[in-house]
């Protein structure tokens, strides 16, 4: 049973002080130099975890599971409580022996075991949430959060088969807040004080200014750039880098929904994989200006790194930035970066710090 497996693999290895969430609070007031690589992630997730789980419950919850429901709000004030929050464990498990495709309640356990630093059980109980939940937006959260657990349990390493995590995560929000938490964090441990930048800056402008989680990202952030001076002996260059100002538009011969999501991303013409820069809206949002820069990175290069990139905008009506049939999409003509106007493809315009400029129009269907 459920039960019996959670009393044999969870419950038996968490103490009183698990996780301390007094000291937590007492930690976090500290420079960030106190922080050593094993404490700051665990730290950015715990953090992180209620005010995500709020948003994804809050917004688009399954409401309806009354029994979940109470569940939840009984975990919003139990996180001070080590004793609480075993319990609740085990009450969800039990809804979960009579429901095992409840996806809501596997999320929950996980957000709780993670209070717990079961890190482990908590990636086992993200992953099982992920297979049963169906929202796209839903989806790429819970993954998130799944590949900073995963993350943690594997020993603070970017293994494989985190890396596949994010990968899913991204291909349902190519700017998912908690994967930027991972790589940011995972940078700057790793001493690559430059990316760590480039994600928490762009993981800030999505965070509600004057918040306890803005004041945080800004403690890293100048921690970063403090570390980053004393690596290369002078000022952090924050000039100068390349940027994309897309003017977009959807053919009104195009009918869809206006929730439908757009995938606007830029590609690095001579490096296969990830996207160098994307960013995710709807096609409520269109006709719009759509920037790409650094701080729009999704992986572990940026639009610095290339010389020339193909901009792709998507109406994904499958809901991914996977392109399938039936999605509408446009692909624009190499453009070259930091170059003069007359070196730029025919619709980009680029001198010195000016961004290069882009007309393009969603119109083809993808067969």
């Amino acid at each position: 049973a459920l039960e019996a497996e959670l009393s044999r693999t969870v419950l038996s290895d968490v103490s009183a002080d698990a996780l301390n969430p007094a000291d937590r609070k007492k930690n976090t007031g500290k420079p960030l130099s106190w922080l050593s690589p094993s404490r700051l992630i665990p730290l950015v997730m715990v953090l992180a975890m209620l005010p995500a789980s709020i948003y994804l419950y809050g917004i688009w919850g399954a409401s309806n599971d009354l029994r979940v429901a109470e569940l939840f709000e009984r975990s919003r004030q139990a996180q001070d409580d080590p004793q609480a929050l075993q319990d609740l464990i085990f009450e969800l498990g039990a809804v979960i022996e009579n429901d095992r495709s409840n996806g809501w309640a596997w999320y929950f356990m996980a957000r709780n075991l993670v209070s717990l630093g079961q890190f482990n059980e908590a990636a086992l109980a993200f992953r099982n949430a992920a297979d049963n939940i169906e929202h796209p937006q839903d989806q790429a959260v819970i993954l998130g959060q799944y590949a900073q657990a995963q993350y943690v349990a594997e020993g603070q390493q970017m293994t494989e088969r985190v890396q596949e995590i994010i990968t899913r995560a991204q291909r349902l929000n190519p700017s998912e807040p908690s994967v930027l938490q991972l790589l940011g964090a995972d940078a700057f441990v790793n001493g690559d004080y430059q990316s760590a930048l480039t994600y928490w800056q762009q993981l800030l402008g999505s965070t509600v200014q004057g918040s306890e989680d803005a004041q945080f990202l800004r403690a890293m952030i100048a921690e970063a750039q403090a570390q980053l001076m004393q690596q290369e002996g002078g000022e952090v260059e924050t000039a100068g880098t390349p940027q994309l100002e897309i003017s977009l538009a959807l053919s009104p011969e195009i009918d869809v929904p206006g929730e439908t999501r757009v995938f606007v991303s830029a590609q690095d013409t001579s490096r296969p994989g990830p996207p160098l820069a994307a960013k995710l809206m709807t096609v409520a949002d269109l006709p719009a200006i759509v920037s790409l820069s650094d701080t729009d990175a999704v992986g572990p290069f940026n639009l610095s790194s290339a010389e020339e990139v193909i901009v792709v905008a998507t109406v994904a009506v499958g809901g991914t930035a996977d392109v399938q049939s039936g999605d509408y999409q446009v692909r624009s003509e190499p453009v070259k970066l930091n170059t003069s106007a007359d070196e730029s493809a025919t619709d980009a315009d680029s001198s010195g710090a000016e961004p290069v400029r882009l007309q393009m129009l969603i119109s083809d269907a993808v067969p």
